[in-house]
């Protein structure tokens, strides 16, 4: 799980905290997605923390209470979401998937896996449909299912597109490609590469994905969240 970021622009909003930790319905997005990984399966659970780790620590300790079993792996100083894999590794053996501390879905990331394995590749990225991606980077694929191509945010996009999620399904091989040292993003510098070796695939997940990396994003989520509280 990458939740060393520093949230700057959820910042007018909570102040310090860090944005893994914004609530969601009252409760921290970083337990509810514990318990979605609990749910599904998913017991042990690598949290890569930076900025906030002694917050992030203190509200979910070992995780006993959420029904998984949590090691930490914090960064000295700000390595990047590849950098944060990277200094991962020590934590994990085998197959790893792979998620965001700033988003959430209903998706089974069972059938991520599976679609990585079957398919050969070294990476597996969800992919979901929004109806207007005018804000969000969009995905090109080929007929194979593999992506291609990472398209930059663009205003002048209007319509639906299929969009990175935030969640994927890494074979064991993808730590030998990543940079061996410094500061290094997984979304800019590792899966272009790995797109254009052809090493990558796109898998569309049907139902919604929540990203509260703005306060745009964090209201949406927010309203859908504090409403399922509801009787």
């Amino acid at each position: 799980m990458l939740a060393g970021g520093l949230g700057t622009r959820l910042r007018g909003r909570f102040g310090e905290l860090p944005k893994p930790l914004a609530p969601l319905g009252g409760r921290p997005l970083l337990a509810r997605q514990m318990e979605w990984l609990r749910d599904h399966g998913v017991r042990d659970v690598v949290l890569c923390v930076g900025h906030g780790a002694e917050q992030v620590r203190a509200t979910l300790g070992d995780g006993a209470a959420l029904g998984v079993r949590i090691r930490y792996s914090a960064e000295d100083e700000p390595l990047g979401t590849a950098g944060a894999l990277r200094l991962a590794q020590a934590h994990v053996d085998g197959p790893a998937l792979v998620m965001n501390g700033d988003t959430m879905t209903a998706a089974d990331p069972w059938a991520l896996e599976r679609a990585r394995w079957e398919s050969g590749v070294l990476a597996a990225v969800a992919l979901f449909r929004v109806a207007d991606a005018s804000a969000r980077g969009r995905v090109e694929r080929a007929a194979d299912g593999r992506i291609t191509g990472f398209l930059e945010k663009d205003p002048a996009h209007a319509g639906p597109a299929w969009v990175n999620g935030g969640l994927y399904a890494l074979s064991p091989r993808v730590w030998r490609v990543l940079p061996p040292r410094g500061a290094a993003s997984l979304e800019r510098e590792v899966l272009p590469r790995l797109a254009a070796e052809g090493r990558l695939l796109g898998v569309e997940v049907a139902g919604e994905f929540w990203d509260i990396g703005t306060p745009e994003e964090w209201e949406r989520a927010e309203r859908h969240f504090a409403a399922a509280k509801l009787p």
